[in-house]
């Protein structure tokens, strides 16, 4: 297990079996963050039985088969860590719904650009995603309709929403359509550090933990 120490408070744990992909994200990210890479799984779960990093960048490849279970049961225990999945470049395809829906914040290329990591990595460590828009919305309608289906409705209380500002429930409409915090700043013309200032407001005043929960929230009460 290999480590890259800097001044910054958050640890970032880079988990892959191929080197190049893991020295390529490590490159990228080594100047801002604490780095600590894994090359294989018992590494990671050694790393993770005694920490909780601030964020995980894991690889499919870790694992022979059955990866999205794996990683989703990673997500269910250290739900203080944020997850980033790299894609690679084969013809095992990951499961990107499922993974979203157990909790996983991002999907990035083994061989993404440096800027684009880079934001990427910042947009999650602040509580955003790094994902298409399509399958934002696509899983919140998923997970609605499931909902809609089953005897006993969420535990979601619709009452709370009146608790929230007329900004704060517009920055909530717009989360709930898909928009990140850089979409919302310019739609509403301020800045994203308010958007994130609305945004913790509002995960307290109504009791939820993160962006897919606020946009589920919303698909109840509407």
């Amino acid at each position: 297990m290999a480590t890259s120490n800097t001044n910054e408070q958050h640890v970032i744990l880079i988990a892959s079996g191929d080197q190049s992909v893991a020295a390529h994200y490590q490159r990228i990210l080594e100047s801002g963050y604490t780095i600590i890479v894994a090359a294989t799984c018992s590494e990671m779960t050694e790393f993770l039985s005694r920490h909780e990093p601030a964020l995980l960048v894991v690889d499919p490849l870790l694992y022979p088969e059955t990866a999205t279970d794996h990683i989703s049961t990673i997500i269910r225990d250290m739900p203080d860590t944020h997850v980033i999945v790299i894609e690679n470049q084969t013809d095992r395809v990951i499961e990107q719904n499922a993974l979203f829906k157990a909790g996983a914040h991002g999907f990035c290329m083994d061989n993404i650009p440096d800027a684009l990591l880079g934001k990427a990595v910042q947009l999650v460590l602040d509580g955003d995603y790094w994902v298409q828009r399509k399958l934002i919305t696509q899983v919140i309608d998923e997970i609605a309709s499931e909902q809609r289906d089953m005897p006993a409705r969420s535990n979601f209380d619709n009452s709370l929403v009146d608790t929230l500002t007329p900004r704060e429930l517009q920055v909530a409409r717009m989360v709930h359509m898909g928009g990140n915090n850089k979409i919302i700043a310019r739609e509403l013309d301020i800045s994203e550090r308010t958007v994130k200032a609305h945004l913790s407001a509002i995960f307290r005043k109504l009791d939820i933990k993160n962006r897919l929960n606020l946009a589920l929230y919303f698909s109840e009460i509407t």
